[in-house]
């Protein structure tokens, strides 16, 4: 694949941001993975930093300078967020520009796109008899990465890996809700669940963490600080790469970010709860990658 077409497609994405669902926003996918960086034994962090820097050469320059605009973050953390500027290239070549060859598990669907790798649509509420979801999704997507990736480390793989444990933990990547009592009319992951706020709608609202991510950090520092403030020892983080217990614990949260009416503005309790949901759940996601990553690169 020629690397111009990587760099159309960034272009692209970048122009049509306000309209386009990154969860956690880029920032927050760096913060994710630069808190799963803090948290890595040295054999990983040394075989993860090698990874980085081939995936980092392999990226235009354009998406180059996006990474590198992440003040703090390792060259590993700020990998995690280029799976949004690339969401219509397809697969396959994505890890061809870096040298590698796909998985298999990964390259079996007639949507060669990675666009449905971020999220799972299960239908909201529970008694619901619509079905949003659809393959592929990253539920299947994640556990068929972290197969591979133990087997067989890669790049491309550790990039999305990276990506979607952060896509995972964002409750509204999980769930999404008919929009008719009496047709399954999706809301396409609460995107259509507009509300009187500048994010524009209940998906946004939940990506920008209640506007947190919305103003720039240093990345090491902001993760340092979630990290004493949720320390790991106080948190569920279950098997590794148990990406079912992490999207059922997304899904579990919409009860709560439904809870805000359509085209209504979210009170101050709201934000207040929201932004601490938010906080514990990009740290957990972290500790759990850090995990992923141990257990995979252990005996490497």
């Amino acid at each position: 694949m020629k690397k111009t077409s990587i760099i159309a497609t960034a272009v692209t994405s970048l122009a049509l941001l306000p309209n386009v669902a990154h969860a956690w926003n880029y920032q927050g996918h760096v913060t994710v993975a630069q808190v799963a960086y803090q948290n890595l034994d040295t054999t990983a962090r040394t075989q993860v930093d090698v990874l980085a820097a081939k995936a980092y050469q392999s990226m235009p320059k354009d998406i180059q300078q996006k990474m590198d605009s992440f003040e703090g973050a390792s060259q590993f953390a700020k990998l995690a967020m280029v799976p949004d500027l690339i969401r219509k290239i397809p697969a396959e070549d994505i890890w061809a520009q870096m040298g590698e060859t796909i998985p298999a598990s990964l390259n079996q669907w007639d949507e060669k796109e990675t666009g449905a790798w971020h999220y799972i649509n299960q239908a909201y509420p529970a008694t619901s008899q619509c079905n949003f979801t659809h393959t592929p999704n990253i539920k299947l997507v994640a556990s068929y990465l972290f197969d591979d990736f133990e087997q067989n480390p890669q790049a491309a793989s550790m990039m999305f890996m990276s990506h979607v444990a952060g896509d995972s933990h964002q409750p509204m990547h999980s769930i999404s809700q008919s929009l008719n009592q009496n047709t399954c009319e999706t809301d396409l992951g609460a995107n259509k669940h507009t509300l009187d706020v500048p994010q524009k709608d209940l998906h946004h609202l939940w990506d920008s963490g209640m506007g947190l991510l919305d103003t720039a950090h240093n990345i090491n520092d902001f993760s340092t600080d979630l990290q004493l403030a949720y320390p790991s020892t106080t948190m569920t983080l279950g098997k590794t790469a148990d990406v079912d217990l992490w999207v059922t614990e997304s899904y579990q949260l919409a009860d709560f970010g439904y809870s805000v009416a359509i085209d209504a503005k979210p009170s101050e309790a709201y934000y207040s709860k929201g932004t601490e949901l938010v906080k514990q759940r990009i740290t957990q996601a972290g500790y759990r990658l850090a995990d992923e990553l141990n257990s995979a690169l252990a005996k490497k």
